[in-house]
Formats: C-alpha cells, sequence, structure tokens
C-alpha cells in the first residue's frame, strides 16, 4: 500500500496501558479492564487492516470500521482512526472505488458514508455513484422481482444494511429503506437455535442489523418501544449465546440493547460484557470457534469493541432522526405496509 501504509508502535501502545492503570488507581475507577480491551482490540484491528490482502478484500469495512471508532471518547482510539481512516481512505478512492454493477455501488456508498465521517471531502466520488447509479434498475439492487416477490432473510439483511446507506448519502437507487422494512414483519422470531441453527444465526444478525440501521449505526438514540418484537427476541435468546459464547453474536447482543437505551448496570449487559473480556485473545483479537478466513477475527474483534465502549456520546450530541421517528411510527401503526 506504498505511502498509505501507517506504523504503530506496539511499545506506545503499552506505555499508554501502564500510564492508563496507574491513573485508574489514583482515581479509583473499575473501568480499566475494558479500555484494555478497546486498546488491544484497537490495535490488532491496525494490523489487521494494514495487510494489503485483507484490505483490498475488504476496504469498506474496514473504512466503516475506522469512522465507527473514531467517535469514541478515547483519544488513543480516535485520534488513531481518524488518520488511519484517511490514508485507507485515499487508498481505497484510487485503488477500490467501483461502479461496474449494482453491488458495487452500494458497497461504494457505505465507503464514501465512512469516509464523510472521517472528515474526507466525498463530493466528487458521489457525484458520479449518483449518475452511475442510474444503470441498473430496482430489481438489480433488490435481488427478486418487486411485484409478488420476497427476500429471503440473508437478502433482507443486506437491503437494510445497502439501503440505509443510500437514504443516507442521497444516492437513488429506485427504492428506499422505508420501502423495504415491512418485510421485517414476515420473520419468524421464535425456533429452536440448536434445531435450527443457520435461521438462528441469520435471524440473530436480521435483528441485530435492523437495530444497527435504524439508530444509524449509533447516531441516535431509538424508542424501544417500537421494538418491542425485536428487544424480546434479544432477551429470550441471550442465555444461550452466552452459552454459545460466540463473539460476535453476544456482541451484537449487547450493543443491540445499549442502542434501545439499556446501560452497562443491566443484568444481560454486565455478564456479558464479563463474559467478552475473558475470552479476548493475548493480541488483542476476538475470533470465533471455526475461523475461516480474516473477515472472522475482524468482524468478532469489530463487534466486541462495539459492545464494550460507552455510548455517552449519543447524549452529548443530542442527534435525532425525524424522518427515522416517523418511519417506526408508521411501521409500528401498519406493520404489513407502509
Amino acid at each position: 500500500m506504498g505511502k498509505y501504509i501507517v506504523v504503530v508502535s506496539l511499545t506506545n501502545l503499552l506505555m499508554c496501558l501502564t500510564a492508563a492503570r496507574a491513573e485508574r488507581r489514583k482515581e479509583g475507577v473499575d473501568n480499566r479492564a475494558i479500555e484494555e480491551a478497546l486498546w488491544l482490540g484497537m490495535d490488532y484491528m491496525i494490523r489487521s487492516a494494514m495487510v494489503q490482502e485483507n484490505f483490498d478484500e475488504y476496504d469498506s469495512d474496514y473504512l466503516f470500521f475506522f469512522a465507527d471508532v473514531s467517535r469514541m471518547s478515547d483519544p488513543w482510539i480516535s485520534q488513531r482512526a481518524l488518520s488511519i481512516g484517511q490514508s485507507l481512505g485515499e487508498y481505497y478512492l484510487e485503488n477500490g472505488f467501483s461502479t461496474s454493477c449494482a453491488d458495487s455501488i452500494v458497497d461504494a456508498v457505505s465507503a464514501l458514508w465512512a469516509l464523510e465521517l472521517l472528515g474526507m471531502d466525498v463530493d466528487a466520488p458521489l457525484a458520479v455513484l449518483q449518475l452511475e447509479a442510474k444503470s441498473f434498475g430496482v430489481n438489480d439492487y433488490l435481488g427478486f422481482e418487486r411485484i409478488g416477490g420476497r427476500p429471503d432473510t440473508d437478502l433482507l439483511i443486506d437491503l437494510l444494511i445497502g439501503l440505509h446507506f443510500t437514504d443516507q448519502m442521497g444516492v437513488d437507487v429506485g427504492i428506499t429503506y422505508a420501502e423495504v422494512i415491512p418485510y421485517v414483519n414476515h420473520v419468524d422470531y421464535h425456533m429452536d437455535p440448536m434445531e435450527e441453527s443457520d435461521r438462528f444465526i441469520d435471524t440473530n444478525n436480521l435483528v441485530t442489523h435492523l437495530v444497527y440501521t435504524l439508530s444509524g449505526y449509533a447516531s441516535w438514540s431509538l424508542d424501544v418501544r417500537f421494538l418491542e418484537r425485536e428487544k424480546g427476541f434479544i432477551r429470550r435468546y441471550f442465555a444461550f449465546v452466552m452459552w454459545w459464547a460466540d463473539p460476535e453474536s453476544l456482541s451484537e447482543y449487547i450493543d443491540s440493547l445499549k442502542l434501545m437505551g439499556f446501560g452497562d448496570q443491566d443484568g444481560q449487559i454486565s455478564a456479558g460484557i464479563k463474559l467478552l473480556l475473558a475470552i479476548q485473545k493475548p493480541d488483542g483479537r476476538w475470533e470465533p470457534d471455526d475461523v475461516e478466513d480474516e473477515y472472522d477475527r475482524y468482524h468478532a474483534t469489530w463487534c466486541a469493541m462495539d459492545a464494550l465502549r460507552s455510548y455517552d456520546m449519543l447524549e452529548k450530541q443530542g442527534l435525532a432522526d425525524p424522518a427515522g421517528k416517523w418511519m417506526l411510527q408508521q411501521w409500528h401503526a401498519n406493520p404489513h405496509g407502509m
């Protein structure tokens, strides 16, 4: 990656950890373990992203991660997220940006959303996307016939994520997030996770990513009254996910509950955080039992860092999304159509 490689000193990280330990002892604050876990997780994520093969394969994901954690209050994390994210963003715009198909359009939109959050000027590539998006029909973006068709759960997850970003960035793909969200009501949230493991995993991802997208990926708080079914699902299966000890699923459950307004003192959140701290690897990563490639490692680590962070920033920013609130109200009132 040439000039865009950023060298991160592990020695510097360890010095910061030592200083933080001393400061926490002096202050009597009991958040030391969480802070150290976040720092080590960040160090792993930087090393993972700096492998060119990794970044070239999952560029928009890595950019999304650095944009995400740049909002953390910890300066060691936020400052590195900004500098590294911007450097990788320049590399992405020169080497990874593509409009070759509908999937590429949606992927590029999410990358530009991340770059804008990192403080980069994306007006020129965004104008290209807005123009090129018209080259494809609505069914290219949907992946199924809109008239009389219905997406499966896995496709529905992709649609919620993708259309959230196209809406946010003003890229017209012929259909909006609000038009797709009613399909969620056709998904059955009740199952035996041992007997229907694949469906359970898909439903996990649907529920948590519904919460993520409705919150603008932690850009504003959610009114849990409109998400009783999703809250019930997470509460119902939380003990199973604790037993399973899959860091990605457990982290997304914790993160979703936090976005719904539940704090670290919540019994399930507190127990989940303790387990996450216990299963972090010495090099800072989290990973599932069966690792297929680097995606499994970095994505589990990213999810765990989101679960461990504080959401005090939401109150400080006071962000709100009137359109999102209106959509939730309409969805709640008319569950099978808006």
